[in-house]
């Protein structure tokens, strides 16, 4: 976000159209809000993974839950070096800790698509996010 102020309330249709790529994740990504002060470090935010794309191995500091709106894939993540898996489908919400590292693999006919959700902590200085790192857990 380019310090561009926020309204207050919206209310949007959101759509896929709007979704473009990152450098370090696989997918197409969308953030319509990204963390300030004001809203406490609200994200909320779309992906979608067309057939046979991952979002790789990446953690955060803070929680955050990913609801699947449509679509299949699987999510895997790690804790204490024990590496879990579970089925993604419509209706299902996959929530983890901060500092669990985690993938989402695309594994269906359509792309999987869904909403991100979770509180990051905001930058005191640039009033912005970093929290998310990309590692390598196998």
């Amino acid at each position: 976000m380019s310090g561009a102020k926020l309204p207050k309330a919206w209310v949007k249709r959101l759509s896929t159209t709007e979704l473009g790529k990152l450098d370090w994740l696989e997918g197409s990504w969308k953030r319509w809000i990204e963390p300030t002060r004001e809203n406490r470090g609200m994200v909320f935010a779309m992906g979608m993974l067309e057939r046979g794309e991952k979002a790789d191995w990446h953690e955060h500091e803070e929680p955050e839950v990913f609801f699947v709106l449509e679509g299949r894939g699987q999510a895997r993540w790690k804790i204490n070096g024990e590496v879990s898996t579970a089925r993604l489908e419509p209706g299902v919400a996959f929530y983890k800790v901060g500092g669990v590292p985690h993938r989402m693999l695309q594994t269906g006919r359509k792309p999987m698509r869904g909403l991100a959700f979770k509180i990051a902590r905001v930058d005191a200085a640039r009033g912005a996010d970093a929290s998310v790192r990309g590692e390598s857990h196998g």
